[in-house]
């Protein structure tokens, strides 16, 4: 998809443009999918068709992720079956012909000779320190950015248990269900999760760096337009302790979502 120079790379801001545009583009394919009334939204039913709030959430990112994938319908390239190594009529091996198989009466499990078992242990201990070397350096690497899982990410993990937290107010207080504006902080919460989710898709190579960090900087602003809204709740539905608690969370949340940009903004520029 890009060529090894990095002059055409592109940044945050050209592909916040392109996520951009085909979100225009999907409006009407997401208007399909959210052909419900607006104070009956799709994570509504999750609740009622999944075991436990988190199950629901992570059904409705999946769903968001599925269509954030149609952003990007670029097509794997086939593989030529004659370049499969699995294929043996494509082996290339002087000292065993193509078609090569065992005599019947020959032994595949001759005991080795004498002297084979001491070089065999020394070339696992040489396997075996190389692979600790290896090991030793990718943990030496990842200690300060360390993005091999999802779940590795606090803002996800965060976001997505404020979402979960959200849904269990349907059991426990369901009057606040009532209110549409709690409906909409609930669906601007799960949101933010699905930005973020959707820019840990994207990966972490300079070439697609651009569009994490624009996934990012869309989850910072639902965050900051959440807060905003949630002042709104602050008397009617939410009660005084629901509503301090709710803010601390989401501030820290939007705020923790800001460094991280600057962090991943830091790693974009030391891959260029």
């Amino acid at each position: 998809m890009f060529p090894s120079d990095h002059d055409n790379i592109w940044d945050e801001h050209q592909w916040e443009a392109h996520l951009n545009e085909m979100t225009r583009r999907h409006e009407h394919l997401r208007e399909l999918i959210e052909s419900g009334p607006r104070d009956h939204p799709r994570w509504l039913i999750h609740i009622r068709d999944f075991p436990t709030k988190l199950d629901a959430v992570d059904a409705y990112i999946e769903e968001e992720l599925l269509l954030e994938e149609s952003y990007f319908p670029f097509e794997d390239e086939e593989e030529d079956p004659e370049d499969h190594p699995l294929f043996p009529d494509d082996a290339e091996d002087e000292d065993q012909p193509i078609g090569w198989e065992p005599e019947e009466d020959g032994d595949l499990f001759e005991e080795p000779g004498e002297g084979e078992d001491a070089t065999d242990d020394e070339e696992e201990e040489d396997l075996e320190s190389i692979f600790e070397d290896i090991f030793e350096e990718e943990t030496r690497e990842e200690s300060s950015f360390d993005y091999a899982s999802l779940e590795n990410i606090a803002i996800y993990t965060d976001a997505r248990d404020l979402s979960a937290d959200l849904l269990v107010f349907n059991d426990s207080k369901p009057h606040y269900m009532d209110h549409p504006g709690f409906i909409h902080l609930v669906s601007e919460v799960l949101l933010i999760s699905t930005k973020l989710a959707a820019a840990y898709s994207m990966g972490f190579d300079v070439e697609v760096l651009g569009a994490n960090i624009a996934y990012c900087k869309k989850a910072l602003e639902r965050a900051n337009l959440t807060l905003v809204h949630l002042q709104g709740l602050r008397e009617n539905p939410l009660s005084r302790e629901d509503f301090f608690e709710l803010h601390r969370r989401l501030f820290e949340l939007r705020n923790n979502i800001a460094i991280h940009i600057q962090e991943t903004r830091d790693l974009f520029r030391s891959q260029l």
